[in-house]
């Protein structure tokens, strides 16, 4: 048995009192997390008037089988993954587990979702099979990150399509070998998301978590109907599978090493603020520090941001000027910090066209600076360490550092944090008391005797 199968032998027999209550809670509270990051993304592009997606949608067949969020449209299966996880992108508000480089939940929860309103799955399935999806994600990820990553792949479309299949697989019912395949079939089709097309600024970034879903539901669809593939890890003699071909340092034994015991999904982190990873903590300790001293950006002549080096390689030299697009907003630590100080808060608004094209912000953004210090990297990724700087015009200098940033592994956001932050980004768009509702039924969804009864929530009652 190579390690796919028996990586795939485990999650097909897995049982939901099998899965310990922490890793349920993860699949509840994710869930939930995600289809409010899918509404607010919705909002964001209704409010920037950007109708890419709607437009594409329209050009693909109809179908009823799953719901496109925020469009109240129906659609097919594939179709409605794809929707809901390109939107779940848009914001780059989604959960990461950052040990596998990957947005877990962009490509798992719109392929659980879509798969369960077809299969009329309960709630307690779409729990199971989120648990299976994120843990089949995070090993893969982690046998093969950061290489994968430094070779410039984004897991988010190329891991994240993995554990969509699984999540998919198992709401079908998918005994261990067509797990197996389904995990080899999805190996085989991924899509090949690359840094280009992320750290860039090109609009098409989001798609990246809309292919991961797509690709995954396809993938379990294909074996339904017979399709086979080989194990992720690659078969002798040349080992050309999907994790050799893109990773110089694989370590195929994660796959299956404490299966059962250590749940390596377990370190998923949700994000407190719509921007990259990296940048959460620098703005949440620039936002404390306005606060706290009453800052307003005329005031500020600098501002320096110290943290780990990953920080300083992907975020910290992103500047951007008043024809920047909104990926490069929320990638850019500078002109995330700017607007933030600028503004007083930071949520999608502060990624706004409006909000972009205003040359204030951005030369404050160029007055920020990053450095690096390598004692932080000592205790990154499990935490975020950052201190932020800001010297003002009359000569005084506020500072503040914070380690356990919000949202990173050692300090991960609470129920009523993520509670908070769901509501808010749906309220607008549902109303407060459907808002509360659907909130109320994710915090409780492996007790729901229909999936789809959780996802018609995310609607206005009008619709």
């Amino acid at each position: 048995m190579n390690y796919t199968e028996e990586l795939a032998g485990f999650m097909a027999n897995l049982a939901l009192e099998d899965i310990p209550d922490h890793v349920r809670r993860l699949a509840r509270v994710n869930a939930m997390d995600a289809a409010g990051v899918i509404i607010a993304g919705h909002a964001f592009l209704e409010h920037e008037q950007d109708g890419r997606l709607g437009r594409y949608l329209d050009l693909l067949p109809l179908a009823d089988q799953a719901t496109a969020l925020g469009f109240h449209r129906r659609a097919s299966l594939q179709t409605a993954g794809f929707a809901n996880g390109t939107l779940s992108e848009v914001l780059d508000w989604q959960d990461t587990t950052m040990a596998a480089r990957v947005h877990s939940g962009s490509g798992a929860v719109p392929a659980a979702l879509a798969v369960a309103e077809w299969r009329g799955s309960t709630g307690a399935d779409v729990v199971r099979a989120l648990a299976v999806g994120y843990e089949v994600g995070a090993r893969v990820g982690i046998a093969m990150q950061p290489s994968h990553w430094y070779e410039g792949f984004q897991a988010t479309g190329t891991i994240g399509a993995i554990g969509a299949a699984a999540a998919a697989g198992s709401l079908m019912g998918f005994d261990p070998s067509q797990m197996a395949n389904a995990l080899g079939v999805a190996g085989f089709i991924l899509a090949i998301s690359n840094g280009d097309g992320v750290f860039h600024g090109y609009n098409v970034k989001p798609v990246h978590g809309g292919m991961a879903a797509q690709a995954g539901i396809q993938a379990a669809l294909l074996v339904e109907s017979g399709y086979e593939a080989g194990p992720l890890e690659g078969l002798e003699p040349r080992k050309h599978g999907f994790m050799n071909i893109s990773s110089e340092n694989v370590r195929p034994e994660i796959l299956t090493d404490g299966l059962g015991s250590t749940w390596r999904s377990s370190v998923c982190s949700q994000k407190l603020y719509p921007v990259g990873l990296l940048i959460i903590g620098p703005i949440q300790v620039a936002l404390a520090l306005v606060k706290e001293h009453g800052i307003r950006a005329e005031q500020v002549e600098s501002v320096l941001v110290t943290s780990y080096s990953d920080t300083l390689h992907f975020v910290g030299r992103h500047y951007t000027t008043t024809e920047s697009t909104y990926v490069d907003a929320h990638l850019s630590l500078p002109y995330s910090v700017a607007a933030a100080i600028a503004d007083g808060e930071y949520g999608w608004r502060q990624q706004s066209r409006r909000r972009i094209t205003d040359p204030a912000v951005h030369d404050l953004a160029s007055r920020v600076t990053v450095d690096v210090d390598k004692s932080m990297d000592e205790t990154y990724p499990d935490d975020w360490p950052v201190r932020v700087e800001i010297a003002l015009r009359d000569g005084r200098r506020v500072s503040d550092r914070l380690d356990k940033v919000t949202g990173c592994p050692n300090r991960p956001m609470t129920d009523p944090e993520l509670a908070r932050k769901f509501v808010g980004n749906v309220r607008d768009a549902l109303g407060p008391d459907r808002a509360g509702k659907a909130r109320d039924a994710f915090m409780a969804l492996d007790t729901a005797a229909s999936a789809s009864e959780v996802v018609n929530l995310l609607r206005p009652e009008a619709v």
